[in-house]
Parts: C-alpha cells; sequence; structure tokens
C-alpha cells in the first residue's frame, strides 16, 4: 500500500511559496557554481596571480639607493645560485641569464623589477613554464629591504651585452 492509500492520512501539500522559494534558490545556486567554476578556469588557463597594484611603487622605493654589487654577494649567502645557475640550467629553477631582458616580458604589464620582486616575495604568482614552484615561499621574511633592492639591482644587470 502506498502513502496515497492509506484511509485517514492526508496528503503532503507544498505551498507555492515554498515552491518559488526553492525555484529561486536553485537558480541562485546554479548561477553561483557557474560563475565559480568560470572563474577558477580563468584563474588556471592564466597559471598566474592577479599582480598587486602598488608593486611597481614599492620596487621602485626598493631600488632607490639599491647597490647591485652587494646583490650578488646576497645572492650566494643566501643560495640562491643552488637552483638558478647563471650559464647553465639546473632543471629545478629558470637560469638567470639574460633575466633583465626576459623579466619585462614575462608577465605584461609588470616591469622587470617588478616581475623579478614579485618572484621573490610571491614565487607562486606565476611559475615559469616547465618548472615547478620549488622557491622558498618565506624568502622575503629572511631578506631586508635593503638586501631585496640589491638582489633586484644586481639582477637587472643581467642583460644581453
Amino acid at each position: 500500500m502506498t502513502s496515497e492509500s492509506v484511509p485517514g492520512k492526508p496528503k503532503p501539500k507544498i505551498s507555492m511559496a515554498v515552491l518559488i522559494a526553492m525555484v529561486i534558490l536553485i537558480i541562485i545556486t546554479a548561477i553561483f557554481l557557474i560563475e565559480m567554476v568560470t572563474a577558477t578556469n580563468t584563474a588556471t588557463q592564466s597559471g598566474q596571480a592577479t599582480p598587486d597594484e602598488n608593486i611597481e611603487a614599492v620596487v621602485a622605493a626598493l631600488l632607490v639607493n639599491a647597490n647591485p654589487a652587494n646583490g650578488e654577494v646576497l645572492m650566494e649567502r643566501y643560495g640562491c645560485a643552488a637552483c638558478h645557475v647563471i650559464g647553465a640550467d639546473s632543471g629545478i629553477a629558470p637560469y638567470l641569464d639574460l633575466i633583465g631582458d626576459v623579466a619585462a616580458t614575462r608577465r605584461p604589464p609588470l616591469s622587470a623589477a617588478a616581475y623579478i620582486y614579485e618572484s621573490i616575495t610571491n614565487p607562486a604568482a606565476f611559475v615559469v613554464e616547465g618548472y615547478q614552484n620549488t622557491m622558498a615561499a618565506d624568502f622575503r621574511s629572511r631578506v631586508s629591504d635593503k638586501e631585496l633592492g640589491d638582489m633586484i639591482a644586481y639582477l637587472l644587470t643581467l642583460r644581453a651585452q
């Protein structure tokens, strides 16, 4: 016997207001899911985060009194050359030959200096094709502003002759 045929048991009814509310909720949920999937696919396809709007100003301030010669020393001190080899591809991280030129083309509209800054302070924001994000995420907390400016200034000197 089904519940419809049970004598004395009333048949459940859904009011029109509840039905309309459920339909609206389903439509809103569907729109939200479509927007979320679209946004996720766009971010995944581009493989990069949106650059910070103030990055150029931050970098300009770091470079005001930067010393490229000290930056070269700091690259050794912090062990950057263990993965970022000059003159060869380590297979671990992008090589730094010509980074002063290449950096300006990697992540428009970022300047070369801003791209290098972002690569050091937020290495997951953009990962060069063919490499994994293996850079220490806490590197920014280990260097001072002065050191960071010096390192960026040094890397900018690595250009085509």
